[in-house]
């Protein structure tokens, strides 16, 4: 195994040191270890199992010298960005100023290369130097920033945050040849890297790609293919043959042979017409579809190539397609086995999922950001008589209008400008049989929310640039985090769509309102590592409100096992900030205002019993050492019908406090009767 050092001169920048870490791990995985060093801290022995040493600027490589014995082992990083922020970069309007906030003058000259080198060259980019008269930039109101969102000055109007920068593929190349890593594994992972990086303006991306489909075609596509290929002069003489076609037609010898030496008469019926798609041709009792496909260089035909499927193939080619999809990633990776949890809560939006995934129901999944939403859909998926089917997933907010609807539906050749000339399997289409997860489907256009209304209705889909409907089996899975009660009411949303989705509605709770889940799922994250939490960590852990949920939380686990320390986030955090995220709200409770109306409107005989229903709630929840906390207090009121707001049930637990009938515990303490 190779061991990597990433060289910074302190720890100022912890952050980028986690996320450089996670994508050295995405692509290498257990093939490298990733050390961090600070040279303010470490000696030339300390770092000396170092096979290869990581630095963000060029200037750093000259002080290695006095650390190791060759700078043939240093490697300057370049960076780029995800290729997910693209879109908001490129709408600004051309001609803008735009303001680069980074945390040094150093870095904001990088980041501005960085973008320059991605084709940004429609607007302005002016460094933010903080040294200088801040007057100077007070005419500018856009910002871009790496994840220095706290820097940007106050009077700028909207902020594009493209987060940490992450590794370029050009780095990752490198590392690749100095270390010799160069295998299959390493080679997908960086593949999948790609498609998630923006490619600067010199094409590396696609020429690392476009190598990598070369060096394969003729192996995994010609030589090894399962059909028989046969490929021609214009004469009709073969130039070359691959192993299926040889043992088929007895033609291994045959190089230079006329068609008609190896297929006699039969040979008349491809070399009649010029280019044929779906060719009958029959050869020792057997049926065959050909493709003829004609081979020119500038114009010039050159020869011909054949492409022979058996009857066989041609029957199986549902089942076939299934497998491939599979084979391509379309598949379900997780079950509800896989969910981690404590909380009732959880517990509950499990039961309702399971029952949803023995039906065909469309079901609705609701929850903030980082809840889980694609787990629970693709759990829902392998739970039902569809998981040996294709699954499908796609982020209806990541993708333009008119992307989106290519790839949902599909089209025919020369459906658009820029259109394969081949057309394009949709997803609908790819998840036949199977399930769709569409995600973030609040975000999806009112056309497209018409388009996917018929496919609900009519269980058929049309192709773009087609007139022909096709039929489709698929179940259907949506998610948000949005609120689509209010999107409707906006117009933003259809309401006979909101209402054909959810068949089924599934509410996944955010993480502050499953406290008991917090340590459980980070002991599951540390692993062995979970030990060396402190109680004062764990502590921090329980009463920090996660607005990220158990992705945050996962980033913390992270952070954690590569510094041996919590973020500064959530270690600082006060718990007694906890009401500025609020209780996550079920899309179909009542909302915040009648609550609060309602409660005002008590008369004090309703008060008092709310409190007598609280207390038997705590008593039946103390234990020697721990008792309820005022989030599940709120739920198992729920659960017997009644809704108050957080704010109420504080001020009705302090009261029973006060009377003596109860002790509000700190942390995870919670609330126990006396």
């Amino acid at each position: 195994m190779k061991t990597i050092y990433m060289v910074f001169n302190n720890k100022e920048k912890l952050s980028v040191s986690v996320e450089l870490y996670r994508n050295l791990k995405e692509v290498f995985e257990d093939h490298i270890k990733v050390k961090t060093c600070f040279l303010d801290e470490v000696s030339p022995e300390d770092i000396s199992d170092g096979d290869l040493f990581i630095v963000l600027y060029e200037d750093r490589v000259f002080a290695m010298k006095d650390y190791i014995s060759s700078l043939d082992r240093v490697v300057v990083l370049s960076r780029t960005i995800q290729k997910q922020f693209l879109p908001d970069i490129f709408s600004i309007p051309e001609g803008t100023d735009v303001l680069v906030v980074n945390d040094s003058a150093e870095s904001t000259r990088q980041t501005i290369s960085n973008l320059y080198g991605l084709g940004l060259s429609h607007v302005n980019l002016i460094p933010y130097m903080p040294e200088e008269d801040i007057s100077a930039y007070r005419e500018v109101k856009i910002a871009i920033t790496p994840n220095e969102v706290l820097l940007v000055p106050s009077f700028i109007e909207k902020i594009i945050n493209i987060q940490e920068r992450c590794i370029d593929l050009n780095t990752f190349i490198t590392i690749i040849n100095k270390l010799d890593l160069n295998n299959e594994q390493i080679t997908r992972n960086l593949l999948r890297y790609t498609q998630l990086i923006a490619e600067n303006n010199k094409g590396i991306n696609q020429r690392y790609v476009t190598e990598h489909l070369k060096s394969e075609m003729l192996k995994k596509i010609i030589h090894d293919s399962q059909n028989a290929i046969l490929i021609t002069d214009c004469d009709y003489r073969t130039v070359y043959v691959n192993d299926r076609a040889q043992t088929l037609f007895d033609a291994g010898d045959r190089s230079g042979a006329a068609l008609e030496q190896i297929f006699g008469d039969g040979a008349g019926i491809l070399e009649g017409d010029e280019e044929e798609e779906n060719l009958l041709f029959s050869r020792g009792g057997t049926n065959y579809m050909v493709a003829k496909s004609t081979i020119k260089v500038v114009d010039q035909t050159v020869g011909y190539s054949f492409v022979f499927n058996d009857e066989r193939q041609i029957k199986n080619i549902e089942s076939d397609l299934s497998r491939k999809l599979a084979k391509r990633g379309l598949i379900a990776k997780y079950s509800f086995d896989d969910i981690l949890y404590h909380s009732a809560s959880m517990k509950k939006a499990i039961s309702i999922a399971k029952k949803a995934a023995l039906t065909d129901y469309t079901v609705l999944i609701n929850g903030e950001s980082g809840t889980g939403k694609e787990l629970f859909a693709q759990s829902i998926h392998n739970y039902s008589d569809r998981k040996e089917k294709p699954f499908v997933a796609i982020n209806c907010a990541a993708l333009p209008e008119s992307l989106l609807e290519s790839e949902l539906f599909g089209y025919e050749k020369g459906a658009f400008t820029g259109a394969s000339s081949g057309g394009k399997l949709g997803l609908f289409e790819q998840a036949n049989k199977g399930t769709i997860f569409l995600d973030e489907i609040g975000d999806m256009s009112l056309h497209l929310q018409a388009r996917l209304l018929r496919v609900l209705q009519e269980k058929q889909i049309m192709r773009l640039g087609s007139d022909k409907i096709i039929d489709v089996d698929i179940r259907i899975i949506a998610a948000t985090n949005k609120n689509l009660r209010e999107a409707i009411e906006r117009k933003d949303f259809r309401e006979d769509l909101y209402y054909r989705l959810s068949n089924i509605p599934v509410f996944l709770p955010a993480l502050r309102l499953r406290e008991e889940d917090v340590l459980y799922l980070m002991e599951d994250f540390l692993g062995k590592n979970y030990g060396r939490l402190t109680a004062e960590e764990r502590q921090a852990l329980s009463d920090y409100q996660w607005p990220g949920n158990v992705r945050e939380l996962r980033n913390a686990a992270d952070y954690y096992l590569l510094l041996g320390e919590l973020p500064e986030s959530i270690l600082k955090a006060d718990s007694s900030d906890s009401d500025e995220y609020g209780d996550q709200k079920d899309p179909d409770a009542p909302e915040d205002e009648k609550v609060c109306t309602a409660e005002a409107r008590q008369p004090r005989r309703e008060v008092s019993d709310l409190k007598q229903q609280i207390l038997e709630i705590i008593r039946d929840h103390t234990e020697r050492d721990s008792g309820i906390g005022r989030t599940s207090i709120l739920w198992e009121l729920r659960q017997q019908g009644t809704r108050i707001s957080d704010d109420k049930a504080r001020k009705l637990l302090h009261r029973l406090e006060e009377e003596g009938l109860i002790e509000i515990g700190k942390g995870r303490r919670g609330c126990r009767a006396v």
